[in-house]
């Protein structure tokens, strides 16, 4: 433990050699604020890549919204949409077009100028690739056809059916503006160079947003500095520094001696212990992120099928103590989560249908039973032999659960719980380590994946992970579709039924949306290729010298990095 925090001590130096110190007066939101100094922020998650094309962790979305443009954003309130490079949006009477007003004389932190033209550039390429190398990001475009940039300072959105402008904001707010003149060199090989690129190797980062990269580490500390090009409100700060820990211990004891200035999570464990130390502000706030065990979901997975069927997957799910999860891992920190795919923030739309997961093993024990699935002579059921294409011989009932070590909360005593549940059912797993989350995410697709050919998902059985939600469900749903097979997809499901909904829903509105998007989780929550276990609650801590961090806005909204200030 010493030993890290020696590292994290000579990283924030690093910091602030980095971006200076010190601070004058000014204005801001209509009163006067302490300007400079450097916040640092400590997290248990990191930057994977600050390619937007490749992406996993949910921390990367942190940087993109502090470095890369958007057209709009969530706003503080988290439910509706404010402008952010886009000072205003028509649409037509048919709700196909939609033509975005963008902040004139902008420019990107090289001094080069940001125009229209490099959002049409960018919207074109993900659609011209979002059957493959942009897949990531397609989301964002649904049902485009072109972009044109008719001058500088407009952009216009084609449509191939009517868009709910409601939806269309909620999907152009996750499309991150790449600059032309960087970028546009690696979109050769079919799109594949662009997943390839590392702009993360050429910094300081060319940045369009409130602030510039100037120094990354993967796992220790990347640094944030205003980019003097930006548009909008400017930041009160000097730098952020993001600084990863590996051990939330840590992360706690520098946070307490004041090495760093806030934690976006305190571990929950130490929520009680942080509160009653006193002279830090500990503060809850609204949180997306839910768990889960995860599925293999493949129709073509060519062993342990038994685990494609919703019954045996249903039966298992009822053998996880959840309580017993809330009460051991999150110290009471986490409430129950609905068998729903839409998350915590779209519960309106989640389906009232949706299947209800009840703890009750004597149940799922009697369910195995009626299936078929006899317990053999050492207490471990056995899976009977199948005929057919994917034919397999008996074989016990026993699988590897994939655990990343990334995780934001303790994935090794969550699945000693879950295989303690199982135990009790004759199913005997063990612990595959999947290492960082990019490293277990290519176990999951595993190194054949591909759409086009139906390879992939054909060594993992389950893991455990988790999701953040939105209050659109459109992303989450879309999780789910073949065309984010090697992308966003980690159960390999694929249902061509459901892809027609999917593009469907995307074309109506109001009631006939929901009653669609109702359905589609319905289906989803039947065929159980996640089971949900719980939605997490999050705290944060910052030290009392600091105003205006907001944590709820991680991820949503640039004012993450752009409002705190010195007292």
């Amino acid at each position: 433990m010493s030993a890290r925090r020696m590292l994290a001590a000579a990283a924030l130096a690093a910091v602030l050699l980095a971006a200076g110190c010190g601070g004058s007066s000014g204005s801001s939101g209509g009163g006067s604020v302490k300007q400079g100094g450097v916040f640092t922020i400590g997290t248990t998650n990191y930057i994977d890549t600050l390619n937007p094309f490749n992406y996993i962790e949910a921390e990367a979305v942190t940087a993109y919204l502090e470095v890369y443009p958007e057209l709009v954003q969530l706003a503080p309130n988290l439910t509706s949409y404010e402008g952010s490079y886009a000072t205003k949006w028509t649409h037509s009477a048919d709700f196909k077009t939609y033509t975005y007003t963008l902040h004139s004389g902008a420019k990107w932190s090289d001094g080069k100028p940001l125009t229209s033209a490099d959002v049409a550039w960018t919207a074109n390429t993900i659609v011209k690739y979002q059957n493959d190398a942009t897949a990531v990001l397609a989301s964002s475009v649904a049902h485009v056809t072109t972009v044109d940039a008719p001058n500088p300072t407009t952009v216009v959105f084609h449509y191939d059916a009517p868009v709910d402008p409601n939806l269309v904001l909620s999907n152009i707010s996750s499309l991150y503006i790449l600059p032309e003149h960087i970028w546009g060199s690696h979109a050769g090989n079919q799109g594949k160079d662009l997943k390839a690129f590392r702009p993360e190797n050429s910094l300081p980062l060319v940045s369009g947003g409130p602030f510039q990269i100037t120094k990354y580490e993967k796992k220790g500390t990347t640094v944030f500095k205003p980019n003097p090009g930006w548009w909008g409100p400017k930041p009160h700060v000097e730098a952020v520094g993001l600084v990863y820990y590996t051990n939330s211990d840590s992360m706690i004891a520098d946070l307490k001696s004041g090495q760093i200035s806030a934690v976006d999570q305190v571990p929950y464990t130490a929520v009680n212990a942080l509160k009653q130390s006193g002279g830090l502000a500990v503060t809850p706030y609204k949180y997306g992120e839910f768990t889960n065990i995860t599925w293999n979901s493949n129709p073509r997975k060519p062993q342990n099928r038994e685990l494609l069927d919703p019954r045996v997957k249903k039966a298992m799910s009822m053998c996880v103590d959840r309580q017993q999860i809330i009460s051991v891992i999150y110290d009471g920190q986490a409430t129950l989560a609905n068998q729903s795919v839409i998350g915590p923030f779209g519960i309106n739309w989640q389906s009232p249908d949706d299947q209800k997961l009840q703890f009750n093993c004597d149940q799922a024990n009697a369910m195995l039973d009626q299936l078929g699935y006899k317990k053999g002579a050492n207490g471990i059921r056995v899976a009977p032999a199948t005929t057919g294409k994917y034919a397999q011989p008996a074989h016990p009932m026993q699988y590897q659960i994939m655990v990343p070590n990334s995780l934001d909360f303790n994935g090794s005593r969550e699945f000693s719980i879950v295989a303690d549940g199982w135990s009790k059912l004759g199913i005997k797993v063990t612990q595959q380590a999947g290492g960082d989350s990019a490293q277990a995410y290519a176990i999951e697709t595993d190194d054949n994946c591909d759409a086009a050919k139906s390879t992939g998902y054909a060594k993992f059985d389950i893991a455990l992970w988790d999701w953040f939600s939105y209050t659109d469900p459109d992303f989450q749903l879309s999780v789910a579709t073949k065309g984010q097979w090697c992308s966003w997809s980690d159960t390999g499901y694929d249902n061509p039924s459901y892809d027609q909904m999917y593009k469907q829903s995307g074309t109506l509105a109001g009631a006939q949306r929901l009653t669609l998007v109702q359905k589609m989780d319905k289906l989803l929550s039947d065929q159980w290729i996640y089971t949900f276990l719980v939605n997490e609650k999050a705290i944060s801590a910052a030290q009392p010298n600091w105003a205006g961090y907001h944590p709820e806005l991680n991820g949503y909204n640039y004012g993450y990095m752009t409002e705190p200030y010195q007292k």
